[in-house]
């Protein structure tokens, strides 16, 4: 009995003894396994990358497993020996490989992203019916004279496998990453593949019709099967060999990339390390710096954290950026530096100097800028300059070089408003402290000649944070060292 649905005959009549070459079937199994490897290969390639090198990847990885399950079908076709002539319809033959390397892709797509199991389940069904159409479309290019039917329980049976062995494929791409596990799972595919479709040849059932043999006992429609073979082995082998040498580079360019991007995390991190330790060799500088300038002055060492304090506040009223801000904040306490080579008669004298002292005083600016200058440290150089500049006047009128305007450093334009606020507002064994409308109208009246206006009328218009950070400094909060002090308040 005979039925024919959807283009197959199913029957339960028998045909022509089948058999196979035993040295093809073996063939068949090792195109098997090596595809199975490099798609396994290819798709952890797939799962690790991104973007269109994922699409790359999903894409070599479902013609490799798609391909090499159509040769290892196309091969055990070859195997096939049948007491009777066999060639095979090139178009029929080229569109069983279309739909295998399709139905394998469209696979892949949806275990790209979604890797649970109902995904894979999904995604194996697909495939599974993929490689049944391909199996049994390549069945239909067969040219020879007879009529082809199947017995239908194990055509089920064979279906039924091709399901789970894409099932079981696509679940091993998704979580196989180790070289040894890859090939005993290209192995075990292998067996799976090949066993779909042995169970379909042996649901083979070949029934000669002598009507159809041609006289001469050539079928011209078709293609002999030896140079069909060879051309199969050679171009699946060939082409698999490729994709794994193309994924073979992919993996060492990745790990050089990654190892590369290890050792530039490492050098950056040590970098930032000693960026971290040269700033605290330079704070460690400043604070034994600032510790000898108060063995000389006390006094002035109880006013430099003020003015520090009040500058880096300045600065950041006036718009400057943070790090500078804060650079400012630990180099301004040498501004004064200089007067550690000041003689004592002059530096401690408790009225007001002679000219010859004032000049003898005026040399504390070029004696600090000399002190610190050259150290090719960022924050003693920013100090130098501070040193150096911070009695300069916006008129020109300043010293010791006589710079005017701009052409003052902003550092030494911040520092000379924040030293002389509080200067006045201070008492000192010369002078007696300046009342605050006394101090504000001389800020006023100094703007443009003394100091910078712009940043006189941002410090004024600020007045009420500067004289708070003040009065968080006053003198008898002063029972720590200078900048330990300084640091703590923050």
């Amino acid at each position: 009995m005979s039925i024919d649905l959807a283009g197959l005959c199913f029957t339960s009549a028998s045909g022509l003894p089948l058999s196979h070459d035993p040295w093809l079937v073996t063939l068949s199994y090792a195109v098997a396994a090596f595809a199975s490897y490099a798609a396994l290969d290819m798709a952890e390639r797939m799962h690790r990358t991104a973007g269109v090198a994922r699409m790359m990847w999903r894409g070599c990885a479902a013609v490799a497993l798609g391909g090499g399950i159509w040769a290892m079908h196309f091969i055990g076709m070859l195997a096939l020996t049948i007491d009777t002539p066999i060639a095979y319809d090139p178009v029929k033959t080229l569109l069983s490989l279309v739909t295998s390397v399709v139905f394998v892709a469209a696979g892949f797509r949806i275990i790209q992203n979604r890797r649970s199991p109902g995904a894979i389940a999904a995604a194996g069904g697909i495939v599974g019916a993929g490689v049944a159409a391909m199996h049994y479309l390549g069945m239909a290019a067969m040219v020879l004279p007879a009529r082809i039917a199947y017995e239908p329980t194990l055509w089920i049976l064979s279906v039924a496998i091709a399901a789970a062995a894409a099932t079981a494929g696509l679940w091993l791409s998704a979580r196989i990453h180790r070289l040894r596990m890859r090939m005993l799972a290209a192995l075990v595919m292998a067996v799976a593949v090949c066993g779909m479709h042995y169970t379909g040849m042996a649901a083979l059932v070949v029934q000669v019709d002598p009507m159809l043999m041609p006289a001469d006992g050539l079928l011209a429609d078709g293609v002999s099967s030896g140079p069909l073979a060879a051309a199969v082995a050679i171009g699946t082998f060939g082409l698999v060999l490729l994709a794994l040498v193309s994924a073979a580079a992919d993996r060492r360019l990745s790990a050089a990339a990654a190892h590369e991007a290890s050792a530039l995390r490492i050098a950056n991190m040590e970098l930032q390390a000693t960026r971290v330790q040269l700033e605290a060799t330079q704070r460690e500088i400043i604070r034994r710096l600032c510790s000898a300038g108060e063995f000389r002055d006390n006094e002035t060492g109880q006013h430099v954290a003020r003015m520090a304090q009040i500058s880096h506040q300045l600065a950041l009223s006036a718009g400057c950026a943070p790090d500078f801000a804060a650079k400012l904040l630990e180099a301004a306490p040498l501004h004064d530096i200089g007067k550690i080579g000041i003689p004592d008669h002059v530096l401690l004298k408790p009225g007001r100097l002679d000219a010859q002292e004032w000049a003898t005083m005026r040399d504390h600016a070029t004696i600090g800028h000399r002190l610190l200058v050259g150290s090719g440290l960022p924050l003693l150089d920013l100090a130098a300059e501070i040193a150096g500049t911070h009695h300069e006047k916006w008129d020109g009128t300043g010293y010791p070089a006589g710079l005017r305007g701009t052409a003052i450093p902003l550092s030494g334009r911040i520092v000379a408003i924040a030293d002389v606020f509080d200067a006045l507002l201070s008492a000192r064994p010369y002078k007696e402290p300046w009342p605050l409308e006394t101090v504000v109208a001389h800020m006023r009246e100094q703007a443009g000649r003394h100091f910078d206006p712009d940043l006189v009328t941002v410090f004024l218009d600020r007045l009420d944070v500067m004289l708070a950070i003040r009065d968080r400094f006053l003198d008898d909060a002063f029972d720590q060292p200078l900048l330990a002090r300084s640091d703590a308040a923050e």
